[in-house]
């Protein structure tokens, strides 16, 4: 991992031994695992990781969405109440209810396909201001009241929102990212065998 992952990029209440303990596992078990071309930067793609092994865990009901950060980050709650719904993620969830290691390399392939898969359906967004500051991870967008209060950054929320929701609406597709999940993972586990 390049960076230091932040609670403050959760879009979760979480504290500062669960970030410690995602990045140590993330570390040990998911370092060599390759990100393709997405909507999102790398570091925005691992704090997705972040999110998705959080709610892959035992405890996962007592991890509370924050509710401050849903009116910046509405497109992205509805991917994740659309994740936490679909019956594979159920199925995955409670296969793995004591696996941590397994939920980190889960989680992690899940957010790479998830990220394809928004390049895929909202990619024309790519050169908007809210994908497109390499100095200012996606995640922490919320930290920066300036944007906030400007109305064509406002719009491009907006946008980005409707797009993801009638992107969700195409479920058939979005059911594919559980499949190609666990074929990148399965792949991923031919390689670390080689090793």
């Amino acid at each position: 991992m390049q960076y230091t992952l932040t609670k403050d990029a959760s879009l979760f209440f979480i504290d500062d031994s669960q970030v410690q303990e995602f990045t140590n596992l993330f570390h040990e078990h998911c370092h060599d695992l390759e990100f393709e071309k997405g909507l999102l930067n790398e570091k925005d793609v691992i704090h997705n990781c972040l999110n998705l092994w959080l709610m892959m865990r035992r405890l996962s009901k007592d991890v509370m969405e924050s509710m401050e950060k849903t009116m910046y980050y509405t497109g992205d709650f509805l991917i994740f109440d659309a994740i936490r719904k679909n019956k594979f993620f159920q199925q995955i969830k409670n296969t793995l209810v004591d696996d941590q290691i397994r939920q980190c390399q889960v989680a992690s392939c899940l957010a790479n396909q998830l990220n394809v898969w928004l390049y895929e359906k909202v990619g024309s967004l790519k050169s908007l201001t809210l994908f497109n500051d390499p100095n200012q991870p996606y995640f922490l967008l919320h930290r920066n009241a300036r944007l906030w209060e400007n109305r064509d950054f406002l719009d491009e929320v907006a946008m980005y929102t409707k797009r993801v929701t009638n992107a969700l609406a195409d479920r058939e597709r979005f059911g594919q990212i559980f499949k190609h999940a666990f074929q990148q993972l399965d792949q991923f586990e031919m390689q670390e065998e080689k090793i």
